[in-house]
Protein backbone atom coordinates (compact mmCIF):
# COMPACT_ATOMS: atom_id res chain seq x y z
CA UNK A 1 0.00 0.00 0.00
CA UNK A 2 1.13 3.51 -0.90
CA UNK A 3 2.32 5.49 2.29
CA UNK A 4 -0.41 8.45 0.79
CA UNK A 5 -2.94 5.62 0.78
CA UNK A 6 -1.99 4.28 4.14
CA UNK A 7 -1.91 7.75 5.60
CA UNK A 8 -5.50 8.48 4.51
CA UNK A 9 -6.71 5.45 5.42
CA UNK A 10 -5.31 6.06 9.15
CA UNK A 11 -7.05 9.81 9.08
CA UNK A 12 -10.42 8.24 8.16
CA UNK A 13 -10.07 5.72 10.97
CA UNK A 14 -9.21 9.00 13.59
CA UNK A 15 -11.82 11.26 12.12
CA UNK A 16 -14.90 8.08 12.29
CA UNK A 17 -13.21 7.28 16.23
CA UNK A 18 -13.14 10.65 17.33
CA UNK A 19 -16.72 11.76 18.08
CA UNK A 20 -16.86 8.35 19.54
CA UNK A 21 -14.56 8.91 22.14
CA UNK A 22 -15.38 12.41 22.53
CA UNK A 23 -18.95 11.16 24.07
CA UNK A 24 -17.16 8.66 26.51
CA UNK A 25 -15.09 11.32 28.01
CA UNK A 26 -18.23 13.13 28.36
CA UNK A 27 -20.11 10.98 30.23
CA UNK A 28 -19.72 11.77 34.36
CA UNK A 29 -18.22 9.65 36.24
CA UNK A 30 -19.63 7.01 38.72
CA UNK A 31 -20.41 8.48 41.91
CA UNK A 32 -20.05 6.69 45.13
CA UNK A 33 -23.30 4.42 45.74
CA UNK A 34 -25.05 5.86 48.81
CA UNK A 35 -25.27 3.50 52.42
CA UNK A 36 -28.56 1.75 52.31
CA UNK A 37 -30.84 0.26 55.04
CA UNK A 38 -33.17 -1.65 55.73
CA UNK A 39 -35.61 -0.92 58.65
CA UNK A 40 -36.43 -4.55 60.67
CA UNK A 41 -38.71 -5.03 63.97
CA UNK A 42 -36.63 -5.84 66.62
CA UNK A 43 -35.72 -9.71 66.87
CA UNK A 44 -35.87 -9.75 70.15
CA UNK A 45 -39.98 -8.87 70.43
CA UNK A 46 -41.55 -11.27 73.10
CA UNK A 47 -43.36 -14.14 72.23
CA UNK A 48 -46.91 -12.94 73.97
CA UNK A 49 -48.52 -15.25 76.26
CA UNK A 50 -52.17 -15.56 74.64
CA UNK A 51 -52.82 -15.26 71.21
CA UNK A 52 -56.01 -13.21 70.16
CA UNK A 53 -58.64 -15.26 67.96
CA UNK A 54 -58.68 -11.98 65.01
CA UNK A 55 -56.78 -10.74 62.05
CA UNK A 56 -55.51 -7.65 61.66
CA UNK A 57 -54.45 -5.53 58.68
CA UNK A 58 -51.54 -3.13 58.58
CA UNK A 59 -52.41 -0.46 56.14
CA UNK A 60 -49.40 1.12 54.40
CA UNK A 61 -49.49 5.16 56.53
CA UNK A 62 -50.09 8.31 54.92
CA UNK A 63 -47.44 10.79 55.24
CA UNK A 64 -46.55 14.10 53.97
CA UNK A 65 -44.90 14.47 50.72
CA UNK A 66 -41.64 15.89 51.75
CA UNK A 67 -41.14 12.28 54.16
CA UNK A 68 -42.66 9.76 51.25
CA UNK A 69 -39.57 8.81 49.88
CA UNK A 70 -36.24 6.57 50.45
CA UNK A 71 -34.29 9.41 51.78
CA UNK A 72 -33.27 10.14 55.73
CA UNK A 73 -34.75 13.73 56.64
CA UNK A 74 -32.77 15.80 59.06
CA UNK A 75 -35.31 18.47 61.13
CA UNK A 76 -32.66 21.27 61.55
CA UNK A 77 -32.88 24.23 63.91
CA UNK A 78 -34.53 26.48 62.15
CA UNK A 79 -37.40 23.68 61.49
CA UNK A 80 -36.57 23.36 58.14
CA UNK A 81 -35.52 19.86 56.64
CA UNK A 82 -32.75 18.72 54.22
CA UNK A 83 -31.81 14.78 53.78
CA UNK A 84 -28.96 12.65 54.72
CA UNK A 85 -26.09 13.04 51.85
CA UNK A 86 -25.22 9.38 50.62
CA UNK A 87 -27.71 7.51 53.06
CA UNK A 88 -31.54 5.57 51.83
CA UNK A 89 -33.52 3.46 52.95
CA UNK A 90 -34.29 0.45 51.18
CA UNK A 91 -37.90 1.24 50.62
CA UNK A 92 -39.67 3.91 51.39
CA UNK A 93 -40.97 5.57 54.26
CA UNK A 94 -44.21 4.41 54.46
CA UNK A 95 -43.32 0.83 53.29
CA UNK A 96 -40.53 0.54 55.78
CA UNK A 97 -43.17 1.48 58.46
CA UNK A 98 -45.56 -0.69 58.07
CA UNK A 99 -42.22 -3.35 57.48
CA UNK A 100 -41.69 -2.70 60.85
CA UNK A 101 -45.19 -2.90 62.35
CA UNK A 102 -45.82 -6.09 60.48
CA UNK A 103 -42.99 -7.96 61.20
CA UNK A 104 -43.74 -6.46 65.04
CA UNK A 105 -46.75 -8.55 65.04
CA UNK A 106 -45.75 -11.59 63.65
CA UNK A 107 -43.05 -11.88 66.22
CA UNK A 108 -44.64 -11.35 68.67
CA UNK A 109 -47.61 -13.63 67.60
CA UNK A 110 -50.12 -11.15 69.32
CA UNK A 111 -53.10 -12.14 66.65
CA UNK A 112 -54.26 -15.14 64.57
CA UNK A 113 -52.88 -13.93 61.75
CA UNK A 114 -50.89 -10.11 61.00
CA UNK A 115 -51.50 -9.15 56.72
CA UNK A 116 -50.93 -6.31 54.67
CA UNK A 117 -54.41 -4.54 54.41
CA UNK A 118 -54.70 -4.72 50.80
CA UNK A 119 -54.25 -8.05 49.92
CA UNK A 120 -56.39 -11.11 48.98
CA UNK A 121 -56.85 -12.01 53.27
CA UNK A 122 -59.78 -10.43 54.48
CA UNK A 123 -59.00 -9.56 58.40
CA UNK A 124 -61.10 -8.87 60.77
CA UNK A 125 -59.57 -5.35 62.05
CA UNK A 126 -57.22 -2.71 59.89
CA UNK A 127 -54.60 -0.62 61.62
CA UNK A 128 -53.78 2.78 59.76
CA UNK A 129 -51.72 5.34 60.72
CA UNK A 130 -52.05 9.08 59.58
CA UNK A 131 -47.60 10.12 59.82
CA UNK A 132 -46.83 13.51 61.05
CA UNK A 133 -43.15 13.47 62.48
CA UNK A 134 -40.63 10.51 60.82
CA UNK A 135 -37.25 12.42 60.80
CA UNK A 136 -33.70 12.57 62.89
CA UNK A 137 -32.69 15.87 64.64
CA UNK A 138 -28.57 16.85 64.19
CA UNK A 139 -26.40 16.79 67.39
CA UNK A 140 -26.27 20.33 68.86
CA UNK A 141 -22.95 20.67 71.09
CA UNK A 142 -23.73 18.33 74.04
CA UNK A 143 -26.84 17.74 73.05
CA UNK A 144 -28.13 14.98 71.20
CA UNK A 145 -29.73 14.23 67.90
CA UNK A 146 -33.14 12.43 68.51
CA UNK A 147 -35.52 10.27 65.42
CA UNK A 148 -38.92 10.25 66.50
CA UNK A 149 -41.80 9.40 64.33
CA UNK A 150 -45.53 9.97 65.49
CA UNK A 151 -48.63 8.86 64.06
CA UNK A 152 -52.27 9.21 64.73
CA UNK A 153 -53.77 4.92 64.68
CA UNK A 154 -56.61 3.97 64.04
CA UNK A 155 -58.49 0.73 64.30
CA UNK A 156 -60.91 -0.05 61.79
CA UNK A 157 -63.46 -2.66 62.10
CA UNK A 158 -63.08 -4.31 58.71
CA UNK A 159 -66.81 -5.79 58.53
CA UNK A 160 -68.61 -2.32 59.31
CA UNK A 161 -66.03 0.31 58.02
CA UNK A 162 -66.35 2.05 61.51
CA UNK A 163 -63.47 3.16 63.15
CA UNK A 164 -63.31 1.74 66.85
CA UNK A 165 -60.25 3.46 68.36
CA UNK A 166 -57.71 6.29 67.59
CA UNK A 167 -54.66 7.22 69.64
CA UNK A 168 -51.75 9.48 68.96
CA UNK A 169 -48.48 7.27 69.14
CA UNK A 170 -44.92 8.29 69.60
CA UNK A 171 -41.70 6.12 69.43
CA UNK A 172 -38.17 8.12 69.73
CA UNK A 173 -34.52 7.24 69.79
CA UNK A 174 -30.80 8.74 70.44
CA UNK A 175 -29.34 9.56 67.25
CA UNK A 176 -25.25 9.54 67.88
CA UNK A 177 -22.39 10.71 66.18
CA UNK A 178 -20.82 7.76 64.15
CA UNK A 179 -21.14 6.77 60.58
CA UNK A 180 -23.39 7.24 58.06
CA UNK A 181 -26.05 5.29 58.96
CA UNK A 182 -26.61 6.33 62.51
CA UNK A 183 -29.46 8.56 61.69
CA UNK A 184 -31.31 5.73 59.32
CA UNK A 185 -30.42 3.41 62.35
CA UNK A 186 -32.00 6.00 65.17
CA UNK A 187 -35.32 5.48 63.26
CA UNK A 188 -35.33 1.98 63.10
CA UNK A 189 -34.94 1.77 67.05
CA UNK A 190 -37.90 5.19 67.03
CA UNK A 191 -39.98 3.03 64.87
CA UNK A 192 -39.55 -0.05 66.60
CA UNK A 193 -40.48 1.64 69.50
CA UNK A 194 -43.41 2.93 68.00
CA UNK A 195 -44.38 -0.52 66.73
CA UNK A 196 -44.39 -2.22 69.76
CA UNK A 197 -46.64 0.37 71.14
CA UNK A 198 -48.93 0.54 68.76
CA UNK A 199 -49.76 -3.23 68.57
CA UNK A 200 -49.98 -3.14 71.96
CA UNK A 201 -52.64 -1.05 72.01
CA UNK A 202 -54.33 -2.20 68.78
CA UNK A 203 -54.95 -5.76 70.21
CA UNK A 204 -56.19 -4.53 73.56
CA UNK A 205 -58.75 -2.30 71.84
CA UNK A 206 -59.94 -5.29 69.82
CA UNK A 207 -59.70 -7.62 72.43
CA UNK A 208 -62.42 -5.48 73.58
CA UNK A 209 -64.41 -5.14 70.63
CA UNK A 210 -64.16 -9.13 69.72
CA UNK A 211 -65.52 -10.20 73.68
CA UNK A 212 -68.18 -7.76 73.30
CA UNK A 213 -69.46 -8.85 69.77
CA UNK A 214 -69.17 -13.43 71.36
CA UNK A 215 -70.79 -12.26 74.30
CA UNK A 216 -74.12 -10.52 71.95
CA UNK A 217 -73.66 -13.57 69.99
CA UNK A 218 -74.04 -15.82 73.05
CA UNK A 219 -77.29 -14.08 74.34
Amino acid sequence: MKPTRRLGLVLAIAMMTAPVAGCITLLPKPGKPPAVVAMRADPTVPRQAMQSPFTIGIGVPTMPAILLGNQIAVLRKDRTFAYVDGLRFSASAPLSIQNVVLETFDLAGSTRAAVRAVTIARPDYELHFDVSDFQVTEPQGRTKGMARIEATARLIDVYSGKPLASKVIIGEAIAARGDVTQPARALEQATRSFALKAMQWAVEAADADYASKAASATK
